[in-house]
């Protein structure tokens, strides 16, 4: 597995996902933008409302986004001997990269999904090592490799 070409792979992915964050955000702002120099429709009101909570909630996305980004720029991808940030963990069921959480992808003809520090699937598996097991969510794995 070529880690650096995974990582650019990440880094490529979520900015694709910031991208379209920011065209939805432009969308949305538009439609909360009324022209208060017309007649305004109470149905107008209650859309700008509901576009102005909308907006906000891509902001967050955003701002979420963009901290990924710079966590999967900043990862350290050298080899691994123990499950830990930058470490490519390879089960019988499911490949992880350790360091930010992301949606299942593909690469190199593998299916990956990103593990963030914070989740209850890293606190079980941190600091494991090739050979041991262990459970999240009634899901048994067994490491087979760290990259």
């Amino acid at each position: 597995m070529n880690k650096e070409a995974l990582k650019e792979k990440l880094i490529q992915l979520q900015k694709e996902s910031i991208a379209g964050l920011e065209e939805k955000i432009a969308t949305i702002h538009s439609m909360v933008d009324i022209d208060e120099s017309g007649t305004i429709d109470p149905e107008d009101l209650s859309h700008q409302t509901e576009s102005g909570e909308s907006e906000s909630l891509f902001r967050k996305q955003l701002t979420k986004a963009r901290i990924d980004l710079s966590t999967f720029e900043q990862l350290d991808m050298s080899p691994k001997s123990a499950v830990e940030p930058g470490a490519y963990v390879v089960t019988e069921n499911f490949n992880f990269i350790v360091g930010c959480a992301t949606t299942p992808f593909d690469f190199e003809g593998q299916h990956i999904i990103g593990v963030s520090p914070d989740s209850p699937i890293f606190q079980e598996m941190k600091n494991l090592t090739k050979g041991d097991s262990f459970s999240v969510s009634g899901n048994n794995y067994t490491i087979k490799e760290i990259h």
